[in-house]
């Protein structure tokens, strides 16, 4: 189970600094992993953002074996000002293809969920401090559960859509402004997922 607490400042390691497409700017990362996840039985995987001068600059979900603990005095405030940036932003619910999280030579998988998907939609839930989008990728709705909102086939307006699929919080990440949309989660969709959204960013 993930065993670093909200607000624990981490950095990268150097294999994780390397093997990242989207790494952070260099400096130290903060914990806003939801706390339940403290209790995810074979699951170390956890969420880190980094804040500068403008706010919240970066946001990824790695596995704890991708990140060194610093002697540093834990920042409370993390989480809240991570959830300010949700649910917020112009480009709010587009659909994007973010391809692989990883760098093409890779020398391993690094433990990051969705590192290696290509294909892979993600949904646009928010936007960082500096402008970047803050996305989460869908998948099949298989295992639903109350951070994994489910959006009806119906909602999901993009190329090759065939299925419902459910929305990982757990896994969001920060990605460039410069990805283009290939659709949307129409209105009819969007309420349920909103409301785990806060549920998920303000617990």
């Amino acid at each position: 189970m993930a065993t670093l607490p909200p607000g624990t400042i981490v950095d990268l390691t150097e294999y994780a600094a390397e093997a990242l497409r989207f790494p952070p700017p260099d400096g130290a990362l903060v914990v806003v992993v939801h706390p339940s996840a403290l209790r995810a039985r074979f699951d170390a995987h956890t969420q880190v953002a980094q804040f500068g001068d403008d706010g919240l600059a970066w946001l990824g979900a790695l596995g704890e074996d991708m990140l060194v603990t610093l002697d540093e005095e834990l920042d409370p405030d993390a989480r809240a000002d991570c959830a300010a940036c949700f649910l917020r932003g112009g480009r709010l619910w587009e659909i994007v293809r973010a391809g692989t999280l990883l760098v093409p030579d890779a020398p391993r998988a690094p433990s990051t969920i969705y590192g290696g998907s290509d294909r892979r939609p993600w949904v646009v839930i928010g936007e960082s401090d500096v402008g970047d989008l803050l996305a989460a990728p869908l998948n099949d709705a298989g295992n639903p559960k109350w951070w994994t909102p489910v959006v009806p086939h119906a909602a999901l307006s993009f190329p090759g859509n065939v299925k419902d699929s459910q929305v990982e919080l757990a896994h969001a990440w920060s990605l460039p402004a410069s990805l283009t949309s290939v659709g949307e989660v129409t209105p009819l969709g969007r309420g349920a997922v909103e409301r785990a959204v806060r549920a998920y960013v303000e617990g």
